[in-house]
């Protein structure tokens, strides 16, 4: 715990232009309030002080003074780790594939099983970096191929198989699949590896298929295993992905995850960026071309619609009338209309550039992601902790951007 410890790490931090930088944190201190669980459209779910002030289009306000429907602040990306650690490449890739389709329980051969003979030939390619070979397994009732990873000598006490210690070592061994997460090395990674790591990992439980009936891209992650989708979103980021996680409940079964990619655009990126290895590759190359013939999905990366409030006091300082500025805008005249709805950043960088707006052109290219709060839970007083972060005064605390010193 940083409290005790002393140490002070640096944190992401909006600066004035609202891009992320790194700020050391100058302060700790604890004591106890009122924490609330707030639920986002993203899928995720954050605990925060009722104190905390988070980051609205209006600026920073409380926490407790938000309701269902506001949109708060969440990172676009998240910029590249400082001081990044490779892996050697076999590791990221073989590290990927047992992750999603590999089987390391205790007392058990370490196993993977795939249909696609390009994650078998992966799997069997990385494995030799361990100085092992891999021994092909047919077993046609099930339409599955597994790689048995037998240690390359015999074991012994005190002597693993090397692929079994280096995933005890990641904190991975022995994990059933809901319970599997992206051990902290791989955020430690370059962001080449990350995207190379994720390559690996949408071959296993990935998705990507064009949808014909309804003229779109379909681009999924599925797991039993939140904290992995979570991990999995958040690697994203690191590319510039952004994804909403859902649940899926099937009577009798553990609920399942599903991370999805919307948006022709946010799909576009990682199809050209990361993509997928194998067999869903050839599929991802292929639905390129029909994303980039399409009209873009605006809908999911949009501003507050309460950024028109901005707009109509802009208009009014200007002279300008509602009619002069929607037909130089290039829409027909629609009165108050126009302003019910949240505008994409391509859209309100038209209002900034008629209106001469420098205020409304950095919403345009800032690194924020407007989250919309779907859910608020009072959890009682618990501990909570203040921490302060010199000059910018905020940091990212579990996913969302938070003013420090509260």
């Amino acid at each position: 715990m940083l409290l005790s410890s002393g140490e002070r790490p640096l944190v992401w931090s909006l600066d004035r232009r609202r891009r992320f930088i790194p700020q050391p944190i100058t302060g700790i201190t604890s004591g106890r309030g009122d924490v609330i669980r707030v639920s986002l459209a993203s899928g995720r779910s954050v605990q925060l002080s009722g104190a905390a002030r988070v980051l609205t289009i209006d600026g920073w306000k409380p926490l407790a003074e938000l309701a269902i429907g506001a949109r708060i602040a969440i990172p676009r990306w998240i910029p590249h780790v400082l001081n990044p650690v490779t892996m050697a490449d076999a590791e990221v890739v073989l590290l990927a594939h047992m992750i999603g389709d590999g089987s390391c329980v205790k007392r058990q051969p370490i196993r993977y099983a795939s249909v696609d003979e390009e994650n078998l030939s992966a799997v069997a390619a990385a494995a030799t970096h361990f100085g092992i070979t891999a021994v092909r397994d047919e077993y046609k009732a099930a339409r599955v191929v597994t790689l048995r990873l037998p240690a390359p000598y015999r074991l012994t006490h005190g002597r693993r198989n090397p692929i079994a210690a280096w995933l005890d070592g990641l904190g991975l061994f022995g994990l059933r699949s809901y319970e599997k997460f992206v051990p902290e090395a791989v955020f430690a990674m370059p962001t080449d590896q990350v995207a190379i790591f994720l390559r690996h990992l949408w071959a296993t439980d990935g998705s990507i298929r064009w949808d014909e009936r309804g003229n779109q891209a379909r681009i999924y992650y599925a797991s039993t295993s939140l904290r992995l989708i979570e991990d999995v979103a958040d690697l994203l980021l690191r590319l510039g992905v952004h994804a909403r996680i859902k649940r899926v409940h099937k009577p009798g079964y553990r609920d399942c995850f599903h991370l999805n990619i919307d948006g022709a655009d946010n799909q576009i990126t990682f199809l050209y960026d990361i993509g997928s290895h194998g067999a869903r590759g050839v599929i991802g190359e292929a639905t390129v071309p029909k994303l980039n013939a399409m009209d873009t999905n605006t809908n999911v990366d949009t501003i507050p619609e309460e950024v028109w409030n901005t707009v109509r006091d802009l208009l009014a300082t200007r002279d300008m009338t509602h009619r002069q500025f929607q037909s130089a805008m290039g829409t027909q005249y629609c009165g108050s209309a126009m302003y019910k709805r949240s505008p994409s950043r391509t859209r309100l960088a038209r209002a900034a550039d008629i209106l001469d707006a420098p205020e409304l052109a950095m919403l345009c290219t800032d690194d924020i992601f407007w989250d919309r709060i779907t859910e608020i839970t009072g959890l009682g007083e618990q501990e909570v902790f203040s921490v302060s972060v010199s000059g910018t005064e905020n940091l990212v605390a579990q996913g969302v951007s938070v003013h420090a010193g509260v």
